[in-house]
C-alpha cells in the first residue's frame, strides 16, 4: 500500500509515536487523522507537535468525528478488521471518491 505525499489519511486507532512520526513525513501535502480515545490522544499528541499535517480526533471507528468523503486512504488495523462489516458504511461515508481501505500492521 505505498502512500504518496498528497494522500489524506485516516488511521481508526493510535499507532506508535515513530510510526504515526513516518507516516507525517511522508505525507509532504498531505493530511493524517486519527481518532482515538481522549487518553490514547493526550499520549501520542506531545510526541507530534512538529507537524503541522497531523490532527487528532475523539472517536471511534463506528461514530468518525468527520463530515463527508475526504480521505483517499483509510487505515484499518489488524486488531480491528473484525468490526469491518459493523463499520463498513461509516468508512464509505468518509472515503474519498476512488479511495481505498487499507488493512495495515501498524503498531497500536
Amino acid at each position: 500500500m505505498p502512500i504518496r505525499s498528497d494522500d489524506r489519511l485516516l488511521l481508526l486507532a493510535i499507532p506508535a509515536p515513530q510510526e504515526l512520526a513516518a507516516l507525517a513525513r511522508v505525507l509532504l501535502r498531505g493530511t493524517l487523522v486519527v481518532i482515538g480515545s481522549p487518553e490514547e490522544i493526550a499520549a501520542a499528541q506531545p510526541s507530534l507537535t512538529e507537524f503541522d499535517n497531523v490532527m487528532f480526533l475523539e472517536g471511534t471507528p463506528a461514530a468518525i468525528p468527520w463530515r463527508g468523503p475526504g480521505f483517499t486512504k483509510i487505515l484499518v488495523p489488524h486488531h480491528l478488521e473484525r468490526l469491518l462489516p459493523h463499520i463498513a458504511d461509516e468508512l464509505q461515508r468518509v472515503l474519498a471518491p476512488g479511495g481505498e481501505i487499507v488493512r495495515t500492521a501498524l503498531a497500536v
